[in-house]
């Protein structure tokens, strides 16, 4: 009975380890966006760098966030060629 207890508590404070899913209240924007707000990007990366490093299934991650991480990607991309 013992080892099963030590067993089943181990597993719930495992459980409550990691970082939650971050909040996804970012409006929509497209690469266009970025590329005229450059100081934009480096707040929606951080964004995506909490998203990447949450426990939560990436499947649950909300489009609003998937779409803006790329667009920020490729937005810091083509600013850095024209500069």
């Amino acid at each position: 009975m013992t080892m099963r207890s030590a067993i089943i508590c181990t597993g719930l404070l495992l459980a409550g380890c990691g970082t939650s899913a971050p909040q996804a209240d970012t409006p929509p924007r497209d690469w266009r966006y970025y590329v005229a707000n450059p100081g934009e990007i480096e707040p929606m990366q951080k964004i995506c760098r909490e998203w990447a490093g949450s426990t939560a299934p990436a499947d649950t991650e909300p489009a609003v966030i998937t779409t803006n991480c790329r667009a920020a990607a490729f937005a810091k991309s083509q600013l850095q060629i024209t500069n």
